[in-house]
């Protein structure tokens, strides 16, 4: 009995006529990075942008806070608009606009004006996160095999560029606007390469059509951990720098380096996901992962110096490296409204966490703060062995992204 080819599987099959797979992977993974770069740019430079302005935690916390209510906002609308322009398209502008938005917040005056930037900022990178997940995960499942850890894998990659670039423009002592315009330049670059992607919208399978607001039980759970990797990774990116900088006493340039560790030790272990999945199961990789991502930040804000603290950041790196392309993967073997549910639980209900770091940081100190990423951690370590896949993956070619082989 052959196998049904859908229309997903025809159009990449027609596209890699003209372009081989391997050039559209390769620009899939360039526009993951530039999103990366953006990211850990902007983490690597929040200190001086908090030193600039003149903040104390609690305030920087309210800029982030913007920044998660730009991005939550704009993944209200990307994908309705990335359904009318095309995924790759609406990639590639998104792109272009994270390349502008990037430098606002240090040229603004004003903490108004800053609160704006960081509005503007957070839809930019929510536009891009949401269309180039989308695109990977119609692409993963059009092609048949598991590559969004690999996809993943750019991001980590273009993070620690984005980081390692600041770090260097802080080292020349060019000031906080040079860091975010230099990797500006370079997000602008990456997004263009999705001009070489096959177009196709992200179309939800009739199988999967269930009523507003009404998600099953495994995509609320997936939400729920969605919720919880976004709050360790965002909180790491966001306070991991500050605190080796105000409370273990590292140089401007040595608090760039928990980003710059913590983001190759995503890289190391996402090179190797897909092949951590298919050996050990979508629930293993999330629970372990959960685990050692908290062992990881216990260390880190028990840790005696600036060596200690970076260890504990890269264990953190380690363990929550291949969960977010794990639930993304199983959220998308449930359609389009999965994946919009997912993202968007996850993006909402993880925006609250940098700002309430930067709160209990205020009454407490920011060692106490950071055991909020203690507690996501302890939920992923409990929920992550419930994943299981979906009953019908609604794929073109019957891949179910997570399940074991």
């Amino acid at each position: 009995m052959g196998v049904a080819v859908g229309p997903g599987v025809m159009r990449v099959r027609l596209a890699e006529r003209l372009v081989p797979r391997l050039v559209q992977r390769l620009a899939m993974t360039t526009v993951f990075a530039g999103n990366g770069v953006a990211f850990g740019a902007w983490a690597a430079n929040i200190p001086g942008v908090r030193a600039a302005a003149g903040l104390q935690d609690g305030a920087l916390g309210v800029v982030l806070l913007c920044v998660s209510l730009g991005a939550v906002g704009a993944m209200q609308v990307a994908g309705r608009y990335a359904g009318r322009v095309g995924t790759a398209r609406a990639s590639w502008m998104a792109g272009l606009l994270l390349m502008i938005a990037l430098p606002v917040p240090a040229l603004v005056p004003g903490f108004a004006a800053l609160l704006a930037s960081g509005v503007l900022l957070g839809v930019a990178l929510g536009l891009l996160d949401v269309c180039m997940n989308a695109h990977a995960a119609w692409l993963e499942r059009a092609w048949g095999r598991p590559v969004m850890s690999s996809f993943h894998a750019g991001w980590s990659l273009g993070q620690l560029l984005g980081a390692a670039l600041a770090g260097a423009v802080a080292a020349w002592g060019l000031g906080v606007g040079w860091g975010l315009a230099i990797p500006a330049v370079v997000v602008g670059a990456c997004g263009l390469a999705a001009l070489a992607l096959p177009e196709a919208p992200y179309e939800r399978p009739a199988s999967t059509r269930v009523a507003p607001g009404w998600p099953d039980r495994m995509i609320v759970v997936l939400g729920v951990l969605v919720a919880c990797s976004f709050v360790i990774e965002g909180g790491t990116a966001d306070w991991s720098s500050v605190y080796l900088r105000t409370v273990l006493g590292a140089s401007p340039a040595g608090a760039s380096t928990s980003i710059a560790v913590y983001a190759g030790a995503m890289i190391a272990m996402r090179l190797g996901g897909d092949q951590l999945v298919a050996r050990f199961g979508a629930g293993l990789v999330v629970a372990g992962g959960g685990a050692l991502a908290g062992v990881g930040v216990l260390i880190a804000v028990m840790a005696p110096g600036v060596a200690v603290g970076v260890f504990g950041f890269a264990l953190v790196g380690v363990g929550v490296a291949n969960v977010i392309p794990v639930l993304f993967s199983a959220a998308g073997a449930r359609g389009a409204a999965g994946v919009a549910a997912v993202a968007t639980a996850g993006y909402g209900a993880g925006l609250m966490a940098p700002p309430l770091i930067g709160w209990v940081s205020d009454g407490f100190g920011l060692r106490v703060g950071l055991g909020v990423l203690v507690v996501a951690a302890l939920v992923l370590g409990l929920l992550g062995r419930s994943i299981r896949p979906a009953e019908n993956s609604g794929s073109d070619e019957g891949f179910c992204p997570g399940c074991r082989d």
